[in-house]
């Protein structure tokens, strides 16, 4: 019986000698970091079924989708529309101040006494922010994109757009003008935005080109926010973005009612 121990007790000696050879215990794989991004089309801040404002119900659903960088389309600064006898409202301003981010807005079209456009919303320094406009029909609406460089707690940084295409068939050569400003950028670079088609258009297939989607299998519908029957919105990521940051998911909010679109929220690792 002495002997049986003795042997046992050697065996177990020899098991954390091997094991601990450095004279440490092993360490663990150092643990990856998220990184949570959002597009939202706000449609000003009115809900699906209404014309009455409330930007505490945007900020509420950004909250709770704990991003932490936002593009936004459809944004108001100081219009009619958008403000009251007292006060002309800043929507993007507003929206920072409601979620303690920095923010930078990009003007499309003047519209009702103010502008309108696209946003980005972040909750890490923005630099170099800057606007682009997208390729227009004469005499049609003026799109633009918002870009900014995000500079992350770690000292990583990358560009975050924002943008809006149009409804008409310019839309191929919008797409076109993104690839071709991620290859002058040479810069990881995500894009959030209201693209108005579908997966499987021409205009989105361009894009395929130099963007993958954040969609993991078929692209949840995106509106109308009851009952939605089409995805039009989208995160998208360069190649340099790929090879830094690996997707984790990408899915549509479901039941948000604070405006006419269903936000889209990607969640990815990196290192």
């Amino acid at each position: 019986m002495k002997k049986g121990l003795l042997v046992i007790g050697a065996l177990m000696f020899l098991v954390i000698t091997c094991c601990s050879s450095s004279g440490e215990s092993p360490q663990p794989e150092a643990q990856k970091k998220r990184l949570t991004l959002m597009t939202y089309n706000i449609r000003h801040g009115a809900p699906y079924n209404s014309d009455v404002i409330n930007l505490n119900n945007i900020a509420a659903v950004i909250k709770q989708s704990k991003a932490d960088i936002i593009a936004l389309q459809e944004v108001d600064v100081n219009t009619k529309r958008s403000s009251n006898a007292a006060d002309q409202i800043d929507q993007a301003k507003k929206l920072a101040e409601l979620l303690g981010m920095e923010y930078y807005f990009s003007k499309s079209i003047d519209y009702k006494g103010g502008e309108y456009g696209n946003a980005i919303l972040s909750k890490y320094p923005l630099t170099n922010k800057r606007r682009f406009d997208l390729p227009a029909i004469a005499g049609g609406e003026q799109r633009s994109i918002a870009l900014a460089t995000v500079t992350l707690p770690d000292g990583k940084t990358f560009e975050f757009g924002a943008t809006h295409f149009d409804l008409n068939t310019i839309r191929v050569a919008q797409a076109q003008f993104l690839n071709e400003l991620s290859a002058d950028t040479k810069k990881p670079l995500f894009i959030g935005g209201d693209f108005n088609a579908t997966p499987e258009s021409e205009e989105m297939l361009k894009l395929k080109e130099g963007f993958s989607f954040s969609c993991m299998g078929t692209c949840q519908f995106t509106i109308p926010v009851v009952n939605p029957t089409k995805a039009i919105d989208f995160i998208v990521y360069n190649p340099l973005a790929k090879q830094t940051y690996s997707l984790l998911s990408g899915v549509a909010m479901t039941g948000q009612y604070a405006s006419d679109h269903l936000p889209v929220v990607a969640i990815y690792q990196y290192d």
